[in-house]
């Protein structure tokens, strides 16, 4: 199965050209499903269907206080792009989540973006996650997305099961599919958020690192048969020279990952 999470940049920059720069990366991987972040809006979200071949998806604009807090983003969302069936979707804050049904078992997907400024925000909302998927039954399990913070951070703790958050905890815990590529595939972890080399940055005076913010974990599946992950990539770091940009100031993760009902 493949699988990919791609922040989009919600952006006039480098428009029109990078909108058919995106849509080039999304055919590129051919992904079964392939999550998405800062989708401007509704009528931004069909004109990328168009151009795919993506028969089931699932869209949401933000509500709650993702609004409040960023009103610009009023029409923005978050989207999901499946080859196969999606049988269930619901939107929380900073957070879509949705079902896909693939030869007979179900896997549940969470695209997320939390917010970049707030971390007492970060630790509600993944919180808020992790206790409403508790209520949905699936075979396996990834939250993928944009998470807007480090490997060190009390987030990234908290799914890997190394810390409690508001006294809650995961368990089992969640892995950081980026650490198994690097260990067993010798694939290096890369920085998505790249200050230093997307053109999105350049010429700016940055008080501020580069960092891996977009991620791809997967639920502990125990006593189910493990998945095997097959390859890991860093996708969209080509610059066009008509729109002098990267197809988003994020780079975005692509995984294929090994299901064990596809081996029948």
């Amino acid at each position: 199965m493949k699988i990919a999470t791609y922040n989009i940049w919600n952006s006039e920059k480098g428009m029109p050209e990078r909108e058919n720069q995106i849509i080039n990366e999304i055919n590129a991987l051919d992904s079964d499903v392939i999550v998405l972040q800062e989708v401007k809006n509704e009528e931004f979200n069909e004109n990328l269907l168009k151009s795919t071949s993506y028969k089931h998806y699932s869209f949401a604009q933000h509500e709650g206080r993702v609004v409040v807090a960023e009103p610009w983003k009023d029409r923005e969302g978050l989207a999901v792009y499946s080859k196969y069936p999606i049988t269930y979707t619901k939107y929380i804050e900073y957070a879509l989540i949705v079902l896909v049904e693939q030869m007979g078992s179900s896997i549940l997907f969470v695209n997320v973006h939390l917010p970049w400024d707030s971390v007492i925000v970060k630790e509600e909302c993944i919180v808020n996650i992790i206790k409403e998927i508790s209520t949905i039954q699936s075979d396996y399990r990834f939250i993928l997305g944009d998470f807007n913070c480090s490997d060190t951070s009390s987030v990234h703790q908290f799914l890997k099961g190394d810390r409690s958050l508001n006294g809650a905890e995961v368990t089992p815990y969640w892995t950081d599919l980026a650490y198994v590529a690097e260990e067993f595939l010798g694939i290096k972890r890369e920085l998505t958020l790249d200050l230093s080399t997307n053109p999105r940055w350049k010429g700016q005076s940055l008080t501020d690192v580069s960092t891996r913010v977009d991620c791809i974990f997967i639920h502990d599946c125990f006593p189910k048969p493990y998945p095997k992950l097959k390859d890991l990539l860093y996708f969209g770091k080509e610059v066009d020279e008509k729109s002098g940009m990267c197809a988003s100031d994020h780079y975005g993760v692509f995984i294929d990952i090994q299901m064990p009902f596809e081996k029948l």
